[in-house]
């Protein structure tokens, strides 16, 4: 019996501990994956409860994908592992893997400039993060990416 108590506690400990550092809430859990998206320009909720970082995510936005095993793909981590965005357009990365990922600006961890543009956090398996490419100074620029858990994981969005 106490080493059944001692397992429950643990595992709220785990729950708890997941729940803070990652930001989900149990009735996260039990809905739609998770969309987090960045750049918007406001945080206007519509009549239909539609913030404008979500409407912002309808319009034209390319998907990416993490793919299984990811961690052992290296720059076929992500497919595409290349993508070509106009400025303003969104991409939405998927995480299909069964581990944590992150999707991270920059050419790795020792990148001065590394997640200056943008930053996932942990994406749990199944969540979604987004990111708008609408900074005018990206024009006609690539930008290197990759999983701060993973740093083999690699890949490029191209901005035209």
């Amino acid at each position: 019996m106490f080493i059944a108590q001692q397992m429950l506690i643990t595992l709220r400990l785990v729950l708890m501990t997941i729940i803070l550092l990652t930001g989900i809430s149990f009735t996260t859990l039990a809905e739609e994956p998770i969309v987090r998206a960045q750049n918007s320009s406001d945080d206007v909720t519509d009549s239909k409860g539609l913030n404008s970082q979500a409407q912002n995510l309808t319009t034209s936005t390319i998907e990416v994908t993490i793919a299984k095993g990811a961690a052992a793909l290296g720059n076929k981590a992500f497919s595409p592992d290349s993508a070509n965005v106009k400025l303003g357009q969104n991409v939405t990365w998927t995480n299909g893997d069964s581990q944590f990922h992150t999707v991270t600006s920059g050419t790795g961890p020792d990148d001065p400039n590394v997640a200056n543009e943008f930053d996932s956090k942990a994406l749990s398996p199944g969540e979604k993060f987004s990111h708008g490419f609408s900074n005018e100074s990206l024009a006609g620029t690539d930008v290197a990416y990759f999983c701060q858990i993973h740093p083999t994981m690699i890949g490029t969005i191209t901005i035209d």
